[in-house]
């Protein structure tokens, strides 16, 4: 859900990175299983609220927003 420059500053160890607006476009190629869990993180959890909506309004069922990613460094997550 961010920027691509603001993931070259960091990111969770193992995410994909696809920006808001394009989120409609390339979900199935990454999540073709609607029912498999997608875990989104932005800067602020903002963005990911948005996409929630978007992945719903396709069918996808198991969506969490985690926030912002300094909100996850902090909790010690990588």
């Amino acid at each position: 859900m961010r920027t691509p420059e603001e993931f070259k500053t960091g990111n969770i160890e193992g995410a994909l990175n696809i920006p808001v607006d394009q989120i409609t476009g390339r979900i199935h190629s990454v999540s073709p299983d609607k029912h498999a869990p997608i875990n989104l993180y932005c800067r602020s959890g903002r963005r990911a609220e948005i996409a929630i909506k978007q992945l719903q309004d396709l069918g996808y069922t198991d969506i969490t927003n985690h926030g912002g990613y300094q909100d996850l460094r902090r909790q010690g997550i990588r």
